[in-house]
């Protein structure tokens, strides 16, 4: 089974005492809200430290910690029991790196040269229907391919994928923690 979810950014909420900055929208599911907390180092704003995801928009139920642990960039994802449930790295270029406790790395990519090659191809219909858009009154919506899947090799199934164009996360809950999940995809939505 695949959990589908989306990342969006939070109006800020004036009847709660969270700094909630972002929500997650499970597609069938709960929403998870994730409510920024101070960071102490030098991170720029964009990629500020120290996040928590919440079942509640109250903050009443903890998911789980994100925050750096000096002098290591890499971010702790922390259950609210203290357990460790994953080491993100901080994003390099376009590479995305997360290491679970057994040792396990997963990387992701951000763009692939088949989503570049079928953007290339169907560049023309965007740029018409972008045009059209525009004379319509919509705006213009133009996404360039950022297809990220996190996996251990380059041919072994991606537990964790992103697909720029529609804006959702897939997840396969029996390959990796939604946790954790979450917590990578705060950061990747940060981070772009």
């Amino acid at each position: 089974m695949t959990t589908v979810f989306g990342v969006h950014a939070q109006a800020p909420q004036e009847n709660t005492a969270l700094n909630l900055q972002s929500v997650i929208k499970v597609r069938g599911g709960n929403p998870v809200y994730v409510a920024r907390g101070l960071s102490s180092d030098s991170t720029p704003e964009a990629l500020a430290t120290d996040f928590t995801l919440y079942e509640d928009q109250a903050g009443q139920k903890p998911l789980c910690t994100v925050s750096r642990r000096a002098p290591d960039t890499r971010l702790t994802v922390t259950a609210p029991d203290g357990a460790v449930l994953a080491l993100l790295h901080p994003p390099a270029g376009n590479r995305y790196t997360l290491e679970l406790p057994d040792g396990t790395s997963l990387s992701g990519r951000a763009g692939t040269a088949a989503s570049w090659a079928v953007y290339v191809v169907l560049s023309p219909l965007t740029l018409l229907y972008n045009a059209a858009s525009l004379i319509g009154g919509y705006g213009i919506d133009w996404h360039l391919p950022s297809r990220t899947n996190w996996r251990t090799g380059t041919f072994a199934p991606a537990p964790l994928k992103f697909n720029g164009i529609t804006d959702k996360y897939r997840l396969r809950p029996t390959q990796l923690d939604p946790r954790v999940a979450y917590a990578q995809a705060v950061l990747h939505f940060w981070s772009t």
